[in-house]
């Protein structure tokens, strides 16, 4: 299996074999189209996949409602692959006359592509709208991917180990008290509770977002004083590993 970080901020692609699938894909210059009053973010290059990379994707898994995880214009760049979601996300999908093939996440084994993916409800205050992955292949490597904040009760209940974490590591709080992301510190003991040896930051340098809703956002860069030589971090757009 080799992942790999797809931009800058929170796009993933995963390849096993000669098949591959997404992960919240957003492949534009800018998040939203116009001034993005409420919430923009830019970049220099729209992914850091390669035109052979991209013709892989045959499944698309959206794991929030959101915009920077559910991207329209990145989506229709896809018309043949199959789209993996909520209930909630579907119909998002439905109404926006998209014509992929949709799936509603099981609560069993989803086989997507040649990889089994097991879908838990995110942490709070996500819980109600947005999914976390365990990933995994035939040969029992298994990815865990949480693109807000780890819920460690379902960890626990469910046994969840996994070799590679996806996980946010600078917090952002709404409010100030509201934790919308993970401090490295949290991103690593959710990491020995998984007993993830690799650590990839999702979610990166939220300090890049921009609009109105940064009025409400209280925001920390990494916290180098948090890294753990047990735990590889990665980081870098562009950034891949292979098991």
């Amino acid at each position: 299996m080799e992942v790999k970080k797809a931009d800058d901020y929170q796009s993933w692609f995963i390849r096993e074999g000669r098949e591959a699938l997404l992960i919240d894909p957003w492949f534009d210059q800018s998040l939203v189209e116009g001034s993005g009053w409420f919430l923009q973010r830019k970049k220099d290059k729209k992914s850091d996949l390669s035109i052979r990379e991209l013709s892989l994707v045959t499944n698309i898994i959206i794991t929030a409602p959101f915009e920077d995880h559910l991207h329209f214009k990145t989506l229709k760049e896809f018309p043949d692959a199959n789209i993996w979601c909520s209930n909630q996300v579907k119909s998002i999908l439905l109404k926006k006359n998209f014509k992929n093939k949709i799936h509603e996440f099981s609560s069993d084994t989803n086989l997507i592509g040649n990889l089994k993916v097991l879908v838990y409800p995110a942490g709070f205050p996500y819980n109600t709208t947005a999914h976390c992955l365990l990933i995994s292949n035939d040969e029992d490597y298994k990815v865990f991917h949480e693109g807000h904040v780890v819920n460690k009760k379902i960890i626990k209940r469910n046994k969840i180990k996994a070799d590679l974490a996806i996980l946010t590591a600078e917090e952002v709080k709404f409010f100030g008290f509201l934790t919308l992301s993970m401090t490295l510190k949290n991103a690593i003991s959710s990491c020995n509770l998984l007993g993830a040896k690799k650590l990839f930051i999702t979610g990166s340098n939220p300090a890049k977002n921009s609009g109105f809703i940064n009025n409400f956002l209280k925001l920390k860069k990494l916290d180098i004083d948090s890294l753990d030589d047990k735990i590889e971090i990665l980081y870098e757009s562009g950034t891949s590993i292979s098991s």
